[in-house]
């Protein structure tokens, strides 16, 4: 095997893992945890989401017996409370919320079901992926869920800005953008089809033993 046969299927896949980390982990990093200005509309309407757990507390509660589903008047009573000074507060407090919310918004728009467990399991894939990705763990699992991701964020994010507009009327922050997403697809495709290579936790683990 040539030298550069060799460094194809070896080396290419960790190159590909690195800058594939390199991309995804600051996007997720900045969703997750940088804030920017919301519409007290926009507000509303994530508030009225509620929450990746609170979504999960529904989903068991639906699935319980009538006989376990015991609430108190007092209780549901706090809980309209609760619920009515949380709308009020979205109309007339600040605005500042996670950047994950835009892409919230954007799949909302967009009739994405579940739209806010869709949100944060893409910018969970970003973060922790990108980290596990260096390792080459799962490697293909994760470059799918970063495909599915970065394919949203072009879709939704990007590409009608880009349609929005002519080729020399683009923004140089949109063509940032939207280069940016699509490297990040393509080298998710690619590793979704060749795998992390020899320098990697998954050849490490999984691959035989007999195997070159």
């Amino acid at each position: 095997m040539s030298l550069s046969h060799n460094a194809s299927l070896q080396l290419a896949p960790l190159f590909e893992r690195i800058v594939l980390a390199v991309i995804v982990l600051p996007l997720g990093y900045v969703s997750i945890f940088r804030t920017s200005p919301f519409t007290n509309e926009e507000v509303a309407r994530i508030e009225s989401m509620g929450t990746p757990v609170k979504m999960m507390e529904n989903s068991v509660e639906k699935i319980k017996s009538v006989a376990w589903r015991v609430e108190s008047p007092s209780a549901a009573a706090n809980e309209d409370g609760d619920k009515k000074d949380a709308s009020e507060k979205s109309c007339t407090d600040g605005t500042e919320m996670r950047n994950l919310n835009q892409f919230i918004l954007r799949l909302d728009d967009s009739k994405v079901p579940q739209p806010l467990i869709v949100g944060w399991v893409c910018a969970i894939a970003e973060l922790v992926g990108g980290i596990i990705l260096l390792a080459g763990l799962f490697t293909r699992w994760f470059a799918l869920l970063l495909f599915i991701a970065s394919g949203l964020h072009i879709w939704l994010m990007t590409w009608p800005q880009l349609r929005a507009a002519l080729p020399w009327d683009w923004r140089v922050e949109t063509m940032h953008e939207f280069s940016t997403a699509l490297t990040a697809v393509l080298l998710s495709l690619s590793l979704l089809l060749t795998g992390a290579g020899r320098f990697s936790l998954d050849r490490l683990l999984f691959a035989k033993h007999d195997a070159d």
